[in-house]
């Protein structure tokens, strides 16, 4: 479950965000992967349930989008967003496409961070 490596590369993004803005918990993870990209979203959640109990992220919220497939044909310049992956354009049916989102995309969108606590007053 390549799932498990992925959560272990956030954990290590969402623990450096905490530890640069001194914040003691993370109340949202935003998550976004594209359509094609092989990720699926319960082995995410459940690897990220797994992986960040006893860390700053234990309880948070994961919010997880997945980026529509959207293509551009290279005979017709049409661009289409599908529904499902299809190996031609929906326009005019070339095979003549490049992929212009929701083929790669695995990426930390956002962090709700809970304020630090105050400090002793000077």
């Amino acid at each position: 479950m390549h799932e498990m490596s992925i959560v272990e590369s956030i954990m290590e993004i969402i623990e450096d965000q905490a530890r640069l803005y001194n914040s003691p918990k993370v109340v949202t993870v935003s998550l976004e992967f594209g359509a094609l990209s092989g990720v699926m979203p319960s082995a995410v959640e459940f690897a990220f349930e797994v992986l960040s109990k006893n860390t700053v992220a234990e309880g948070a919220v994961l919010a997880i989008s997945i980026i529509p497939l959207k293509i551009k044909c290279l005979d017709c310049a049409g661009e289409s967003t599908l529904e499902d992956y299809q190996p031609t354009c929906p326009l005019c049916n070339s095979e003549l496409i490049t992929f212009l989102q929701g083929r790669n995309e695995l990426r930390v969108a956002s962090l709700e961070l809970e304020d630090p606590a105050p400090g002793p007053a000077p």
